[in-house]
């Protein structure tokens, strides 16, 4: 009986000492305004809403950073999310994670969000910063030096942090260069990655093979990456001449990593 007392005690602390996993990503929704922009309107968010609730729901993520989406799909994403409640724009498992402190990153340039939260998984806190940043890279880099500075205003224990969502530019501007110095983008650092095209989807696979990224998980570099894979759900709707049409559930694909706090 002690003998199995004592290996139950060394496998708890064994436990403990590996640190909490978490899955972790970013996915730009597509606001109702900005849908009308594209394809030939069966695209709507009355298609899309159901399909990306059940892709949530499948994926059970732990921290999903969400932008582009109006506060009544913001809404109506909650409602169908059984494991999740929302902090701002962060959505997070209510089942694994606690919410300690979330707010908004204010002062940053019209066209550029963030907000952030302040999570704890099991005794690990840690920090999460959504960003949907301009496409205009000179405004893109005034919003990054603002969150930088909040990061450390926020983050004053130095805990984990993680910054994910849209930079509004690609991975060979200055932007992506200094938020990757800072916090490492996950899928330069995970030993599995899946994810074949670009970030940007436009709601149609077929027609946009691009390696262009501009949607990211970055986390600071005490974080241990496990995998990095980008999520290519699809559904079909009925066309008017009987045939049946694939289509994308946003004009980006969400992107997701796997990774264990330190």
């Amino acid at each position: 009986m002690k003998r199995n007392i004592l290996f139950f005690i060394i496998s708890l602390i064994a436990c403990c000492a590996q640190g909490q996993e978490l899955y972790i990503g970013s996915f730009y929704v597509t606001s109702t305004e900005e849908e009308k922009l594209y394809g030939d309107g069966g695209d709507k968010w009355a298609n899309r809403m159901p399909v990306i609730c059940d892709m949530l729901n499948f994926e059970n993520p732990d921290v999903m950073g969400l932008q582009s989406l109006t506060d009544s799909q913001l809404s109506s994403i909650s409602k169908r999310m059984t494991n999740h409640d929302v902090a701002g724009n962060i959505l997070y498992n209510k089942k694994t994670l606690t919410l300690l402190a979330s707010g908004t990153v204010e002062n940053l340039l019209e066209g550029s969000t963030c907000t952030w939260a302040k999570l704890q998984k099991g005794e690990t806190a840690f920090c999460v910063f959504n960003m949907n940043f301009s496409t205009i890279e000179s405004e893109a880099s005034s919003a990054l030096t603002r969150v930088i500075t909040v990061i450390g205003e926020v983050n004053t224990e130095s805990l984990p942090c993680f910054v994910v969502g849209k930079i509004g530019t690609n991975e060979s501007t200055t932007v992506y260069t200094r938020l990757n110095a800072r916090y490492p983008d996950c899928k330069t650092k995970a030993s599995v990655v899946s994810a074949e095209y670009g970030t940007y989807s436009g709601f149609d696979l077929a027609a946009n093979h691009g390696s262009e990224r501009f949607d990211f998980v970055f986390a600071s570099k005490n974080v241990s990456v496990k995998a990095y894979g980008q999520l290519e759900y699809g559904y079909l709707t009925q066309e008017s001449d009987g045939s049946y049409k694939r289509r994308q559930p946003s004009t980006h694909f969400p992107v997701m990593a796997k990774v264990t706090l330190p």
